[in-house]
């Protein structure tokens, strides 16, 4: 039996991503502004039910490069995963660890106007930022298995959490955000529709991990 395999993202997905506190860690009081979304413990205590599956946090963290956050360094944005992991664990539900990609693309700094950016976090091609593959890869490398021997799950806010998967032959899970308008849209209109699904939260994306599990006879 393959070892299931599920990433999710952060920002929009397990903790709620208001524009007002974009870049989490960018100010002092960044643990004030961290709350998780509806149902996330439900849910991850729910996967966490998945016999020999790992569940690590996967997250861009292009804030890093912007040198406008002149708090907001690495160090920082570890620090404000570590937080998010371990809120979650004394909530009851468990999170194996994460990885973060703290780059930003030539394209991201366009988008930004007006900012300045660290030159050293900035990468014409980057191979962590998703929907690249590298974290994805970190997390197999940190469990000791082979993407052949998994069974693939991300889950995010964003078309490009569901591009990840797709690119290693993984199942992409959708949870719409709010702030993130324009999204399932985008991912309704991947070619790879057969390993795709949107959910309205985690919860709900976890029933559907389990069932589609039970029903392949991999429980």
């Amino acid at each position: 039996m393959k070892k299931t395999i599920i990433c999710i993202d952060r920002d929009g997905t397990l903790v709620y991503d208001s524009k007002e506190h974009l870049f989490l860690g960018k100010d002092d009081t960044w643990e004030s502004e961290i709350k998780l979304l509806p149902h996330v413990i439900d849910g991850l205590k729910a996967l966490n039910g998945i016999p020999d599956s790992a569940i690590y946090m996967i997250t861009n963290q292009s804030g890093v490069a912007i040198s406008d956050f002149r708090l907001l360094t690495l160090e920082r944005a570890h620090e404000v995963c570590r937080y998010v992991v371990s809120k979650i664990r004394n909530m009851g539900a468990h999170i194996d660890g994460y990885f973060l990609c703290p780059h930003a693309t030539p394209d991201y700094v366009k988008t930004k106007p007006g900012m300045y950016f660290d030159k050293r976090f900035v990468h014409d091609n980057c191979g962590c930022l998703k929907p690249a593959l590298g974290m994805v890869f970190n997390v197999l490398k940190t469990v000791d298995v082979t993407p052949e021997n998994a069974d693939i799950y991300v889950v995010g806010d964003r078309v490009t959490d569901v591009q990840t998967a797709l690119n290693i032959n993984g199942i992409g899970v959708l949870i719409p955000f709010e702030n993130e308008p324009g999204e399932e849209e985008k991912v309704r209109k991947l070619a790879d529709q057969a390993h795709v699904q949107i959910s309205a939260d985690l919860l709900k994306a976890a029933e559907w991990v389990i069932d589609r599990k039970k029903n392949r006879q991999e429980w």
